[in-house]
């Protein structure tokens, strides 16, 4: 009698349902979407790469799944007859933001037909990538808006244009480069690269999760104090503003091997070798009692091993944009890099350590204050293109912005920390004006701090065989290097306008004491 009565809870089953959640027009996972049957508290919600799975009794009839995320419509799957082990739902976009922009643009009278015409043109920069063809069919795409033109004084007025294949060309094999021309200096730079996908991607290599080996080459510009060694050169609006007699120029050819994984761990190992140039009236030179060497160029080789950690790691991906979901977890870098440097014929060995903490904080509906601390270090004796300055720092997706009123080769450092604190108002006085709102207009406050040493091994004063160091550099003193600014930014989106002021060694000569900004901020 015990057992008729109890045997419909002895063999009772929970069925498993697991799946994918998908972007409906661009094929690509939904983080974080809500997955959940109807009128039940059995669900789950979608990992970082849309994966979800959950279990719920089997004796549950006329199941309908429900499927929500904020900016895509709800979406309903009955699944009577579905297999439930292995589910793809899509998920369509609502188009909010496209209709209310609709909206405003017929609402808004002739008075106001230019910030119409700039709210255009700023999603036509934004968008960043013009298709090659039918958009629907094309294998080829032109880009990067952002970046042509672009001006500097080194260049004057830099014209760049470039193409990069999409998976309709291959979804694993991906070509993708540029040609740039600078009518000052009157070169041409380019650089070209391959990546091989060993993951499947709906349209780009830098789909999260990548697993791209690279191969590639590149000449162009480059200035030691205002970018990292690994940032790719796309620097916008104004780029290398404090670098005139103060960069090189570069080609290299690098092979690269960078993969992501679920957990928000990543690495990338890399084999490089480097020729730097110096420009316009910077030498690599050496002088011995009364005779002065001169470099014509200055040769390098390197390996190396980036780490990055981010906790809750995920994007939103539509074609060529890849968007960050949730933005306040901290982010972790480590990366060391050996390598060799030919020194008037002598190859010599370096070393070079890098540590890096990125953090936002949300101050409730005031806004948001992005933190950036950054150690590195040289072990070695090293010439001063490979020392380390302010501006050398890994970028992530938080706000991270360069220094703007030090020299690019000011202060010469073989060990050096920085920190970067900016403020982005969201809920406060500009919020509350309707012009100003319509622009997207906040307040903007930011302080910026690099201090460091250099030992006596990299002193060329106190060390020979080492370059002689540019005439306007100089070593840190017992106090950092500070500026701040106020200003306000996200002016359409896309502009930001504040005032710089520099705090500190305002006695060195042709130093700037504040100065207006104008720039992107993407």
């Amino acid at each position: 009698m015990l057992t008729v009565i109890f045997s419909p809870t002895l063999f009772a089953q929970n069925r498993s349902y697991q799946g994918k959640v998908i972007d409906a027009v661009y094929h690509t996972p939904v983080a974080y979407a809500a997955v959940y049957i109807q009128s039940t508290s059995y669900g789950s919600v979608t990992d970082n790469v849309g994966e979800f799975s959950f279990t719920a009794p089997d004796s549950l009839q006329h199941i309908l799944l429900v499927i929500v995320r904020p900016d895509f419509k709800i979406s309903y799957l009955p699944l009577t007859q579905q297999d439930v082990d292995n589910l793809l739902i899509s998920l369509h976009p609502d188009d909010f933001d496209a209709k209310t922009q609709v909206l405003l643009d017929s609402l808004t009278d002739k008075k106001n037909s230019l910030v119409v015409l700039l709210d255009k043109a700023t999603r036509f920069v934004t968008n960043d990538w013009i298709p090659l063809g039918n958009p629907d069919l094309n294998k080829f795409d032109f880009g990067r808006i952002q970046t042509f033109p672009t001006y500097n004084p080194i260049e004057g007025v830099r014209l760049r244009a470039g193409v990069a294949s999409n998976a309709r060309l291959s979804p694993y094999f991906f070509l993708q480069g540029y040609v740039a021309y600078g009518f000052v200096d009157q070169q041409f730079k380019y650089r070209g690269e391959t990546t091989w996908s060993f993951n499947r991607k709906m349209y780009h290599d830098g789909e999260f999760l990548k697993n791209n080996l690279n191969i590639l080459y590149e000449k162009d510009l480059y200035s030691p104090g205002e970018m990292h060694p690994r940032s790719p050169n796309n620097l916008l609006l104004i780029t290398y503003r404090r670098s005139e007699n103060e960069a090189t120029y570069r080609n290299f050819a690098e092979m690269n091997y960078e993969r992501e994984y679920k957990t928000g761990f990543a690495h990338t190992v890399w084999l490089r070798r480097a020729r730097l140039v110096p420009q316009g009236v910077l030498r690599f030179e050496n002088q011995i009692d009364d005779m002065i060497f001169v470099d014509d160029a200055l040769h390098t080789a390197e390996i190396g091993l980036l780490l990055r950690y981010s906790q809750r790691e995920a994007y939103i991906q539509q074609k060529r944009k890849r968007k960050p979901v949730e933005m306040t977890s901290p982010v972790f870098f480590f990366s060391h890099t050996f390598g060799n440097y030919d020194y008037f014929g002598e190859v010599k060995s370096w070393h070079r350590s890098e540590i890096s903490v990125q953090k936002r904080f949300l101050t409730g509906t005031a806004g948001r204050l992005d933190a950036v601390v950054e150690m590195t270090r040289i072990w070695n004796k090293v010439p001063f293109p490979l020392l380390v300055y302010p501006n050398q720092r890994q970028r992530h997706h938080i706000e991270n912005n360069a220094f703007f009123l030090n020299r690019a080769l000011e202060f010469m450092a073989d060990e050096q920390a920085t920190i970067r604190t900016t403020f982005v108002g969201e809920d406060l006085l500009l919020s509350k004006i309707p012009q100003l709102n319509r622009l997207q207009v906040r307040e903007l406050i930011s302080l910026r701090a690099s201090w460091g040493r250099l030992s006596k091994k990299n002193d060329p004063a106190l060390s020979p065989n080492l370059y002689t160091f540019p005439v306007t550099s100089y070593r840190y003193g017992s106090v950092p290097y500070v500026e701040g600014t106020v200003g306000i930014t996200r002016l359409l989106g896309l502009l930001r306008v504040e005032y710089v002021h520099r705090f500190t060694y305002r006695n060195h000569p042709d130093a700037l004491q504040g100065k207006i900004r104008v720039d992107v901020t993407l």
